[in-house]
């Protein structure tokens, strides 16, 4: 790499081809700002409306989601349509739940009871 550099330095120089005008960075800040546009006052209103206007957001979406939850309330029921076929129904639900769930776990009955026994 060393032999790269020193070939290029043979040929271009060390000196650099770039310049700086004099007294450039001397009023450099001063035209850079100039340069720049002028603020908008416009923000400070939107965010001023925007800080009124959260509040009356935070209280709507709080009463949509109380009206929804007494609506719920209210509409559930509680008693069964027939409660000796509902349970039967789900005795037989979740013995064939049980049955396949011990059978993707390859779980048989000595396991069960290690399982149940500790």
């Amino acid at each position: 790499m060393r032999d790269e550099e020193k070939i290029i330095q043979e040929k271009m120089g060390k000196g650099t081809p770039f310049r700086v005008p004099e007294g450039y960075f001397d009023r450099f800040t001063e035209q850079f700002m100039e340069q720049l546009p002028e603020r908008q006052t416009t923000a400070p209103a939107r965010t001023a409306r925007m800080k009124l206007l959260r509040p009356v957001l935070l209280a709507a979406a709080c009463l949509c989601i109380a009206i929804f939850s007494i609506t719920m309330y209210l509409n559930r029921t509680d008693e069964p349509a027939e409660p000796a076929v509902a349970t039967n129904m789900t005795n037989t639900v979740d013995d064939e739940f049980m049955d396949e769930a011990a059978d993707y776990v390859m779980l048989d009955n000595a396991d069960i009871y290690a399982c149940l026994s500790e």
